[in-house]
């Protein structure tokens, strides 16, 4: 016979896969497969529920009394590592030495020959469940075997029967369940995906073919809850397919089943790179910002930057001096002052010398125009000399004759 596995799991929404609780586990050379639900309200539920699915997978020889006590020494010693770091909470503490259990779901499958058949056999606790459909089943309500330690009518509440980490505290009595191999799908659920899968029937079946990996099975879940066809509840799904091909050995052909853990590494290093893009954005983001500073702001920082405190730069510059004195016979301040003076009595003197060129050209100026004003003066008085009127002869004569007639 031919075997092809599939296996998929999911965390609440909104909660990352290192917060489920839910796990599964196969074996090939047992063959043997397992699922179970961690009490979420429970004391370390997902380590009690890995260590259960683990050991029954592993365990050749099973006698159910030694399987439970193997598992709660493992659980134990997890959780006592746990509780002894030093950030461990003081409830978590107090929790532990109250003895507080982990509690969990659990299913087991197995397939064994005898003489030369091959048989499976199942066992059930809590509300997850085994659902076995047949090859070319045409009615489900009556050909689905369905296994769990649910009585009818199966209501799905907060209360599940489950085995617990301490001592003989379990709930529920598990059920079971024993057939001859055949060609058919047997399908383990944890107790959203098993409520889902009751509702739909076959229609669930022809949901379930067209997963292809974990991608579309988180796709199908996210979309399941959207449409509230699916629990808001931690979820894992594993499905055993065989198919006779007539021959004695069981062959796996096919495995397609994602590891919880390397789901929640990988998750992890998704979240790390998101925070380090993060701080490159914000450190980028800052750098921007101050290089919004305006010109007339650097101009104002920078030369107080530069500026040196005067007990400093006294200290800095006293060498220098020195150097400068022994070589000039001066101090620099003194050389600079007097290259000063120098340049302004170099200044003053060809000042005063283009007012020397500026002073003759002047004068001269000024004598011109007094010529050309005596010149004008001299036209004038001639020409009112000239329009003067020349006395005639009759007048002349009149005064002469006014004379001589006074004497």
């Amino acid at each position: 016979m031919q075997i092809s596995i599939k296996g998929y799991i999911t965390s609440k929404e909104s909660e990352l896969f290192y917060d489920c609780a839910d796990r599964y586990a196969y074996n090939k050379s047992q063959n043997k497969f397992a699922i179970s639900d961690g009490v979420s309200k429970s004391f370390f539920p997902k380590v009690w529920a890995d260590v259960l699915v683990n050991k029954w997978v592993d365990s050749k020889e099973f006698d159910e009394v030694q399987f439970i006590l193997d598992c709660q020494k493992d659980w134990l010693k997890q959780v006592t590592e746990i509780v002894n770091k030093p950030n461990a909470k003081w409830f978590t503490k107090n929790a532990f030495n109250r003895k507080e259990a982990g509690l969990a779901t659990f299913v087991g499958l197995r397939f064994y020959k005898k003489k030369k058949e091959w048989f499976w056999k199942a066992d059930a606790l809590g509300d997850s469940f085994l659902f076995f459909v047949p090859k070319n089943s045409k009615n489900f309500s009556k050909e689905c075997i369905i296994l769990s330690s649910i009585k009818e009518p199966i209501i799905f509440d907060n209360f599940p029967d489950y085995l617990s980490s301490f001592g003989n505290k379990h709930k529920g009595e598990k059920q079971k369940k024993e057939n001859p191999l055949r060609s058919g799908t047997f399908y383990l659920m944890t107790d959203a995906l098993a409520e889902w899968f009751l509702t739909e029937k076959e229609d669930a079946i022809g949901k379930i073919s067209v997963w292809q990996n974990q991608k579309d099975f988180e796709h199908f879940v996210d979309e399941e809850r959207h449409n509230k066809k699916l629990g808001n509840d931690d979820t894992a799904f594993l499905s055993i397919k065989i198919e006779d091909d007539k021959k004695d050995e069981l062959t796996y052909v096919l495995e397609d089943v994602s590891s919880i853990n390397k789901l929640v590494e990988v998750q992890q290093k998704e979240i790390e790179e998101s925070e380090k893009a993060k701080e490159q954005e914000l450190i980028l983001n800052q750098e921007n910002t101050d290089s919004g500073i305006s010109i007339e702001e650097k101009q104002v920082i920078e030369p107080l930057e530069n500026i040196l405190p005067e007990e400093v730069e006294t200290e800095i510059e006293k060498p220098k001096k020195s150097l400068f004195k022994r070589i000039f016979g001066k101090d620099e301040n003194e050389s600079s002052n007097e290259k000063k003076e120098i340049e302004i009595d170099e200044k003053t003197e060809a000042t005063e010398e283009q007012q020397k060129e500026i002073e003759p050209s002047n004068r001269s100026e000024e004598n011109n125009s007094k010529i050309e004003k005596s010149e004008i003066s001299k036209k004038n008085e001639s020409q009112k000399s000239e329009e003067k009127p020349k006395p005639n002869a009759k007048t002349s004569n009149k005064l002469s004759q006014d004379i001589t007639d006074k004497f």
